[in-house]
Protein backbone atom coordinates (compact mmCIF):
# COMPACT_ATOMS: atom_id res chain seq x y z
CA UNK A 1 0.00 0.00 0.00
CA UNK A 2 1.02 3.51 -0.79
CA UNK A 3 -1.06 6.42 1.02
CA UNK A 4 0.36 9.53 1.68
CA UNK A 5 -2.94 11.22 2.34
CA UNK A 6 -3.44 10.44 5.85
CA UNK A 7 -2.21 12.59 8.51
CA UNK A 8 -2.61 11.76 12.43
CA UNK A 9 -4.56 9.73 14.07
CA UNK A 10 -7.54 12.29 15.50
CA UNK A 11 -9.21 9.80 17.99
CA UNK A 12 -9.91 6.14 18.20
CA UNK A 13 -14.25 5.02 17.75
CA UNK A 14 -15.16 2.67 20.16
CA UNK A 15 -18.95 1.40 20.16
CA UNK A 16 -21.05 1.13 23.54
CA UNK A 17 -24.64 0.42 24.06
CA UNK A 18 -24.47 3.08 27.36
CA UNK A 19 -22.32 6.15 26.90
CA UNK A 20 -22.30 6.08 30.93
CA UNK A 21 -21.51 3.33 31.81
CA UNK A 22 -18.35 3.27 30.01
CA UNK A 23 -17.05 6.94 30.48
CA UNK A 24 -17.20 5.53 33.85
CA UNK A 25 -14.04 3.76 33.11
CA UNK A 26 -12.42 6.27 31.27
CA UNK A 27 -13.11 9.51 33.75
CA UNK A 28 -11.77 6.93 36.38
CA UNK A 29 -8.40 6.98 34.77
CA UNK A 30 -7.83 10.94 34.48
CA UNK A 31 -10.01 11.39 30.69
CA UNK A 32 -12.66 14.48 30.47
CA UNK A 33 -15.71 14.95 28.24
CA UNK A 34 -14.76 17.68 25.57
CA UNK A 35 -17.43 17.78 23.54
CA UNK A 36 -20.82 15.25 22.42
CA UNK A 37 -24.59 14.58 21.56
CA UNK A 38 -26.69 13.47 18.81
CA UNK A 39 -24.77 13.39 15.66
CA UNK A 40 -27.76 13.49 13.06
CA UNK A 41 -25.47 12.86 9.98
CA UNK A 42 -24.34 9.45 11.52
CA UNK A 43 -27.59 8.62 13.25
CA UNK A 44 -25.38 8.06 16.77
CA UNK A 45 -24.76 9.42 19.97
CA UNK A 46 -20.92 10.64 20.33
CA UNK A 47 -19.02 12.33 22.95
CA UNK A 48 -15.39 12.56 22.59
CA UNK A 49 -12.94 12.21 25.91
CA UNK A 50 -9.33 13.63 26.07
CA UNK A 51 -6.15 13.11 28.30
CA UNK A 52 -3.11 14.75 27.88
CA UNK A 53 -0.63 12.52 26.44
CA UNK A 54 -3.12 10.29 25.39
CA UNK A 55 -4.93 9.13 22.11
CA UNK A 56 -8.60 11.12 22.25
CA UNK A 57 -11.63 8.59 22.21
CA UNK A 58 -14.75 8.95 20.76
CA UNK A 59 -18.12 6.64 22.43
CA UNK A 60 -20.67 6.15 20.16
CA UNK A 61 -23.81 4.68 21.22
CA UNK A 62 -26.80 4.22 18.97
CA UNK A 63 -29.87 6.06 18.37
CA UNK A 64 -32.13 4.09 16.99
CA UNK A 65 -32.71 0.70 15.26
CA UNK A 66 -31.48 2.21 12.04
CA UNK A 67 -28.31 3.27 13.61
CA UNK A 68 -25.69 2.06 11.49
CA UNK A 69 -22.90 0.82 14.27
CA UNK A 70 -25.86 -1.85 15.52
CA UNK A 71 -24.40 -4.67 13.59
CA UNK A 72 -20.93 -4.20 15.47
CA UNK A 73 -22.78 -4.32 18.71
CA UNK A 74 -24.33 -7.36 18.38
CA UNK A 75 -21.23 -8.92 16.52
CA UNK A 76 -18.90 -7.97 19.14
CA UNK A 77 -19.96 -5.78 22.16
CA UNK A 78 -18.39 -2.65 23.55
CA UNK A 79 -14.86 -2.92 21.24
CA UNK A 80 -13.01 -0.09 19.74
CA UNK A 81 -13.65 0.08 15.86
CA UNK A 82 -12.20 2.65 13.81
CA UNK A 83 -9.44 5.06 13.99
CA UNK A 84 -10.36 8.54 12.29
CA UNK A 85 -7.25 9.69 10.64
CA UNK A 86 -7.11 13.70 9.82
CA UNK A 87 -6.58 14.42 5.75
CA UNK A 88 -5.02 17.92 5.34
CA UNK A 89 -6.10 19.07 1.59
CA UNK A 90 -8.86 17.37 -0.37
CA UNK A 91 -10.87 14.79 0.92
CA UNK A 92 -12.15 13.23 -2.05
CA UNK A 93 -8.63 13.08 -3.22
CA UNK A 94 -7.52 10.70 0.03
CA UNK A 95 -10.78 9.06 -0.76
CA UNK A 96 -9.60 8.30 -4.28
CA UNK A 97 -6.14 7.37 -3.24
CA UNK A 98 -7.67 4.65 -0.32
CA UNK A 99 -10.13 3.36 -2.85
CA UNK A 100 -6.78 2.79 -5.46
CA UNK A 101 -5.59 0.76 -2.30
CA UNK A 102 -9.06 -1.59 -2.24
CA UNK A 103 -10.45 0.64 0.44
CA UNK A 104 -14.49 0.56 -0.07
CA UNK A 105 -16.12 3.36 0.69
CA UNK A 106 -18.88 2.78 3.27
CA UNK A 107 -20.07 6.18 4.24
CA UNK A 108 -19.90 9.38 1.92
CA UNK A 109 -18.52 12.66 2.99
CA UNK A 110 -21.23 14.29 5.70
CA UNK A 111 -20.86 16.75 8.20
CA UNK A 112 -20.43 15.97 11.55
CA UNK A 113 -22.15 17.82 14.12
CA UNK A 114 -19.66 16.68 16.30
CA UNK A 115 -16.57 17.68 14.90
CA UNK A 116 -17.07 21.29 14.25
CA UNK A 117 -19.04 20.76 11.52
CA UNK A 118 -15.90 18.81 9.80
CA UNK A 119 -16.62 16.55 6.81
CA UNK A 120 -16.05 13.11 7.86
CA UNK A 121 -16.57 9.87 5.89
CA UNK A 122 -15.54 6.15 6.34
CA UNK A 123 -14.28 3.48 4.44
CA UNK A 124 -13.42 -0.28 4.88
CA UNK A 125 -10.15 -2.53 3.91
CA UNK A 126 -10.29 -6.45 4.82
CA UNK A 127 -6.95 -6.47 6.57
CA UNK A 128 -7.32 -3.02 8.02
CA UNK A 129 -10.49 -2.61 9.03
CA UNK A 130 -13.01 0.98 9.18
CA UNK A 131 -11.10 4.13 9.15
CA UNK A 132 -12.72 7.07 9.18
CA UNK A 133 -11.35 10.75 7.71
CA UNK A 134 -12.06 13.98 8.88
CA UNK A 135 -11.36 16.49 6.59
CA UNK A 136 -9.32 19.80 7.99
Amino acid sequence: MNISSLGTVHHIGVVTYDIQKTANFYTSIGYKEVVGGYDPCQNVYGYFFEKEGCPTIELLAPYNEQSPINKILSKNGVTPYHLCYEVEGGLEDAIAELRKNNFILISRPTVSENLSRKKVCFLFHKDVGIVELLGL
